[in-house]
């Protein structure tokens, strides 16, 4: 599941993404967040999307994030807690111009026009 927090105001939204533990290795991850990402920028009209992650128990997470557009933004320092301990909490963001590849949004769209 994928949310996007939208602050109609700047045109940025917060990102949010859970996968069932049975899901994980699968590259849904990564395909869902470029999906959402396609959305955001082409049908959303979003400058910016960004997110916030655990970093040290979620490594595998932040490179699907990567392959989907996200960049490293920054670092909360001992932000968040994993099993009792303090983590850091990583803080990524994507732009339009980091978008990789073709948009589906957009072909699906045009399709739909075209029928």
């Amino acid at each position: 599941m994928t949310v996007l927090y939208v602050d109609q105001a700047v045109r940025t939204a917060q990102y949010i993404m859970l996968v069932a533990p049975e899901s994980r290795g699968k590259g849904y991850a990564a395909e869902a967040t470029r999906l959402t990402l396609d959305w955001a920028f082409h049908l959303g009209s979003l400058r910016m999307v960004w997110l916030k992650v655990l970093g040290r128990p979620n490594q595998a997470g932040i490179t699907a994030y990567e392959k989907a557009g996200f960049r490293p933004a920054g670092r909360l320092r001992q932000a968040g807690y994993w099993l009792g301990k303090c983590v850091d909490e990583v803080i990524t963001d994507a732009l339009p111009a980091d978008f990789p590849g073709p948009s589906a949004v957009s072909t699906a769209v045009d399709a739909g026009w075209a029928s």
